[in-house]
């Protein structure tokens, strides 16, 4: 691979290039760190463990990925270093090996005597004709000629860069200290950011020698696993697309969320009952009754929730393999286990930024700095062999980020519309919710109120929010009035007072019918004779007057 393109590939995925600076080395720093230790952890695991000795020299998956990073984080620190005048890492490592080499010092005379002529001759020819320019260069050129000056070989190789990336790890945070620090610390070398980013390519590109692994197949790892989360042009297909019409989920629906009781809510599409009734089945009031949404967040995203498939009743019946597989009760039983893994991930990050002492809903997941790569990984994983492991990390994040959007707004509304679209990629809501359901009737009410008698009505006096600052009017004013007390008479609150009146909001839904939320002593009535939603007719009487009559639906 060339190195030009890996370095075009790191400015374009470099998610940093709008903030200052120095917050941009900071960046860059810290995350190069990390990634050293990281390697560090994953070698350690193959010296320690995961079959002993005798494997200690096969590189597996995380090795790969951990190599990778750290060439990763090298470029971006790099770049941000020199935005004057462009440097390349390993031209200029390769240049002060040559220094080293050829120096006229005792530290040269020993390290020309520890290296076989051979190699020695062979680096110095080599870093003659070295490429000048990154665009010519491929990173086998660089790890080639880099190798030849290794000292050391095999396990011993491996111990040496793991000890030396610690250090470098340290020089890199020199800058931070403060000079009083510098001055009596003298256990960290102050060095350039380039000649040290030099140094830890060429362990990086030892360690990959080490382990037969060319460099450049280290960063096209890496930018693959990169563009898997970052590179959002290409959404994964939806994985029924080759299904009948029947067996696909819909490509565009709305799911209703309504509350039904304290703790207790319940969901509903095309005016059914969808599923059973949601609770939170824990001691505590933690919204859990909502995690449904991710499920509706799947589909969005993913294009993926075999539980709502089986709730939607779209199993893909003519496909039986698939329809056990990926349609039957593992993938079922894998789908929650992930929403419960994400859900416990977000209370425990909320817990940790003392989002739990806020007295309201929290937040989980409130921005994508929260969803690491590494769980994104787990995820994945988590769902090895089912047709979603295809879909990228972007979309699982952004499955997470929507979906919990939504969970939150729906603890605090208690209620809302989820509008899904698979073509588009996209789930939205609303707060307000209408129920077309053919239930029960659990009540009838009407109200005549004119224009004049609600102005002298102290009852109306309280926050009508439903109507005021909407723009219509007085007149409005006194339909939405009528509205709720066609509404209250029908829940069998004949006599309201102000309180009532206040505790019960009212919006129309152009095109569909009302939608009713209620507090207090009013939902409590709701919720006690089972009702979901009303039906209402409003229209004008005579002249400033409103006449609206109201049928209250219950669901079992």
């Amino acid at each position: 691979m060339l190195v030009s393109i890996y370095d075009n590939f790191v400015h374009d995925s470099d998610h940093s290039k709008g903030k200052p600076h120095d917050e941009r080395l900071d960046i860059a720093t810290y995350g190069l760190a990390a990634e050293l230790g990281s390697v560090v952890a994953a070698i350690k695991k193959r010296f320690l463990g995961e079959g002993g000795i005798e494997t200690w020299n096969a590189a597996n998956e995380e090795i790969i990925e951990e190599l990778g990073d750290v060439v990763w984080y090298c470029f971006s620190l790099a770049r941000i270093e020199n935005t004057k005048k462009p440097v390349n890492i390993f031209t200029h490592d390769i240049a002060n090996l040559k220094k080293e080499i050829s120096a006229a010092d005792e530290r040269a005379e020993r390290i020309r005597f520890i290296l076989e002529p051979s190699k020695r001759d062979d680096f110095l020819s080599a870093a003659e004709s070295f490429p000048k320019r990154t665009k010519l260069m491929e990173f086998e050129d660089y790890q080639t000629a880099a190798f030849l000056t290794a000292r050391t070989k095999d396990r011993t190789l491996v111990e040496v860069c793991l000890a030396v990336l610690w250090q470098l790890s340290a020089q890199l945070f020199r800058r931070k200290l403060p000079a009083i620090e510098k001055e009596l610390n003298q256990a960290v070398v102050d060095r350039p950011i380039n000649d040290i980013l030099g140094e830890i390519a060429w362990h990086v590109s030892a360690l990959a020698s080490v382990y037969q692994l060319k460099l450049s197949d280290v960063a096209q790892h890496n930018m693959d696993k990169v563009s898997f989360r970052l590179d959002r042009r290409h959404p994964t297909p939806l994985h029924d697309i080759d299904c009948p019409p029947s067996q696909q989920l819909p490509r565009r629906f709305e799911v209703g969320f309504v509350t039904v009781a304290k703790g207790r809510s319940r969901m509903y599409m095309d005016g059914r009952r969808l599923g059973d009734d949601l609770t939170d089945n824990s001691y505590d009031d933690d919204g859990y009754r909502f995690h449904d949404i991710m499920h509706l967040a799947n589909a969005a995203k993913l294009g993926w929730s075999p539980v709502l498939r089986a709730l939607l009743g779209r199993k893909r019946k003519l496909k039986p393999q698939t329809d056990e597989v990926e349609d039957g009760a593992r993938a079922k039983i894998v789908e929650e286990a992930v929403i419960k893994v994400i859900h416990s991930e977000g209370e425990r990050l909320a817990e940790l930024r003392g989002g739990t002492s806020t007295g309201g809903p929290v937040r989980l997941f409130p921005s994508s700095v929260e969803i690491t790569f590494r769980f994104l990984k787990f995820i994945r994983n988590f769902v090895a062999d089912l047709e979603v492991e295809k879909n990228r990390y972007w979309e699982w994040e952004e499955a997470i980020l929507a979906g919990y959007d939504i969970f939150h707004r729906l603890r605090c509304e208690g209620q809302g519309t989820v509008i899904v679209d698979l073509e588009a990629r996209s789930i939205d809501f609303r707060p307000e919710v209408y129920i077309d359901l053919n239930g029960k009737v659990a009540g009838l009410g009407s109200a005549c109120l004119d224009a004049d008698m609600f102005g002298r009505d102290q009852r109306f006096q309280c926050k009508m929010a439903d109507a005021k600052g909407a723009g219509v009017g007085k007149d409005g004013e006194a339909r939405v009035a009528a509205q709720k007390l066609a509404i209250l008479d029908a829940l069998g609150i004949r006599q309201p007072d102000e309180r009532d009146l206040e505790a019960l909001h009212v919006q129309e839904i152009e095109g569909k019918g009302i939608c009713v939320r209620a507090s207090g002593p009013v939902q409590r009535a709701m919720w006690d004779r089972n009702v979901v939603g009303f039906r209402t007719t409003t229209m004008p009487a005579n002249a400033g007057q409103w006449y609206c009559t109201a049928i209250a639906i219950a669901d079992g």
